[in-house]
């Protein structure tokens, strides 16, 4: 991204020491997550709007973890949609929106397959329920025609994308008509004249941080509805 990142930190998990006037969701005192500025500061600021607060559910160290990934991933499948039963590929599932979208497919009840490199992410992800529907992510070749053999005669319904080259081409051809692409990578992407020139297909760019910009109170109730899943146990 060009110009000044300014000082380091995003994602965070606060306890709240004092806030403005306006703010019916938090208060003083509160444990709270979300989007903070210069949030590896032992003392941040956030627009409140960005926040949400939690409970015990979630330890700070597993809260810091979530906003970006987590709100990333809900923003992308309600792009897409996809349906209890319809099959979905994960780009870079060892990652950690791979594995927050593996997470989340499983509780709509998706059918997930999920590329990656080494050996040990392979078997991490088997152990994680994705035992024979893992691919390669270093061979488009192979990642390919493994993608084939799992789907058979049916498509893909969502890919959550975030690699380059061959991968994205090999992805697009296992869409099917109503299938999308939810492209969440910034290096060597399609633009989406590049992507009306050759196909049919649905694909939708995902840039969590002009959603942050440009809707923030939208993206206050995300974060709510994080923390709640976290309540009710659904996410880890």
């Amino acid at each position: 991204y060009p110009g000044d990142p300014g000082p380091p930190g995003g994602d965070c998990a606060v306890h709240i020491s004092a806030m403005g006037t306006g703010i019916p969701h938090l208060k003083v005192g509160d444990a709270a997550l979300g989007h903070g500025l210069a949030a590896l500061a032992s003392l941040s600021k956030s627009d409140a709007r960005l926040m949400a607060a939690i409970t015990d559910s979630l330890s700070f160290e597993q809260a810091c973890t979530l906003p970006t990934t987590w709100c990333t991933v809900h923003m992308s499948l309600l792009a897409a949609r996809p349906a209890s039963g319809h099959d979905v590929l994960l780009h870079a599932g060892a990652g950690g929106v791979g594995l927050t979208s593996k997470e989340y497919c499983h509780f709509i009840g998706n059918r997930a397959m999920a590329n990656v490199g080494r050996p040990y992410k392979h078997f991490y992800l088997h152990k994680m329920g994705l035992a024979g529907r893992t691919l390669s992510s270093r061979d488009g070749s192979a990642f390919a025609l493994g993608a084939s053999k799992l789907l058979g005669s049916g498509r893909l319904r969502f890919s959550l994308n975030s690699l380059s080259a061959d991968f994205i081409a090999c992805t697009f051809a296992l869409l099917r008509q109503d299938g999308k692409l939810c492209e969440i990578g910034k290096r060597a992407v399609w633009s989406y004249e590049r992507h009306a020139a050759a196909l049919h297909s649905n694909f939708t760019m995902i840039a969590l941080d002009s959603t942050i910009e440009q809707t923030p109170w939208w993206m206050c109730g995300v974060l709510k509805q994080l923390s709640a899943r976290a309540d009710a146990f659904v996410l880890h």
